[in-house]
């Protein structure tokens, strides 16, 4: 009896041992697949013209000047600064999305450089020019905006400052806001963010069960809590803090919130959470047959007169975004 309570024993050590490094290698796999940053393909076009031509327009760099700053852990973080008309002290900083770099903010930023504007475009650490080995989702990078908003003052102490990002960059422009940012900073655009990775993370990784390397379908929470730990213990930051719903209701940066209908990458409800949590000025814009990331091309007109309605209130000074 005893020979066979011993190999009993055994027999569940290992069985705890395999399962223990089955759970170490698929939370290996999910932080590979989504924290590691990856180049986008330069052959891969975007999902409009007016995308399409702002990123040749971001790419050829007529014009366009360098401006690196020191992340507060010491990364070099790498920016293309765009000069406007002489004497203007409107400044936009673009914050681009997950596995992109500042050409995908052409479209966008183009706009604002025609009106005169001073545009900043920073490549998100760990994308582009900028350093870094993993993707913080928002968390490190709302440091980030802050280091670029002090450097342009440094540049500009008479500078008003709008934030405007798109994606991973909306949520990052949301989670500065939540934070303490200089009073030249005068309004932000949210456009499509997530709530928080936490839900958004949940979303995707039910939809990639057939990718893992698992023969078990696990559930969302499962795969996020196995996500979560590779990130606390290789990039040291809990995912769970990523939360822009919970920066907007500590903001008091008016915001716009801009987010497409037809967007199932980040789902579309998120917007609705996201507005109904903020305590700022704010005002918001559904668009029409947008998907994600594409709601400056989905409508032109539609996108600039939200845009430009909104800021009025807050860039009284100058004409019209």
């Amino acid at each position: 009896m005893k020979k066979k309570t011993t190999f009993g024993l055994l027999g569940l050590a290992a069985a705890g041992a395999g399962a223990a490094g089955g759970w170490a290698a698929l939370g290996n796999y999910l932080y590979n697949r989504v924290m590691v940053p990856q180049v986008r393909d330069p052959e891969e076009e975007d999902v409009n013209p007016v995308q399409i031509a702002g990123r040749d327009w971001a790419r050829s760099r007529e014009g366009f000047q360098e401006a690196t700053i020191q992340a507060v852990d010491g990364l070099i973080l790498w920016a293309a600064l765009v000069p406007g008309q002489e004497g203007c002290h409107r400044w936009v900083i673009c914050m681009h999305g997950y596995h992109d770099t500042y050409e995908s903010m052409g479209a966008i930023a183009k706009h604002y450089h025609d009106q005169g504007w001073q545009v900043l475009m920073p490549d998100q650490r760990g994308h582009g020019q900028s350093e870094g080995d993993y993707v913080g989702w928002g968390y490190d990078e709302r440091l980030d905006v802050v280091g670029w908003v002090n450097w342009v003052l440094r540049r500009d102490p008479e500078a008003e400052i709008l934030l405007h990002g798109v994606s991973m960059g909306a949520a990052t422009v949301l989670m500065a806001t939540g934070g303490v940012l200089p009073d030249r900073v005068k309004a932000a655009i949210s456009d499509c963010s997530y709530t928080s990775i936490e839900a958004e993370m949940r979303h995707l990784l039910a939809q990639m069960r057939d990718e893992l390397p698992t023969r078990f379908p696990l559930p969302a929470g499962l795969l996020f809590s196995a996500l979560r730990k590779n990130v606390l213990r290789r990039a040291r930051y809990d995912l769970r803090e990523a939360a822009p719903v919970e920066a907007v209701a500590h903001s008091t940066t008016p915001t716009l919130f801009i987010h497409g209908v037809e967007d199932d990458f980040v789902p579309a409800s998120m917007m609705g959470r996201l507005y109904q949590a903020a305590r700022c000025p704010k005002s918001f814009l559904w668009m029409p047959d947008a998907g994600h990331a594409a709601c400056v091309g989905a409508n032109e007109a539609l996108y600039w007169t939200a845009v430009s309605t909104f800021l009025q209130d807050y860039f009284v000074d100058d004409e019209e975004a």
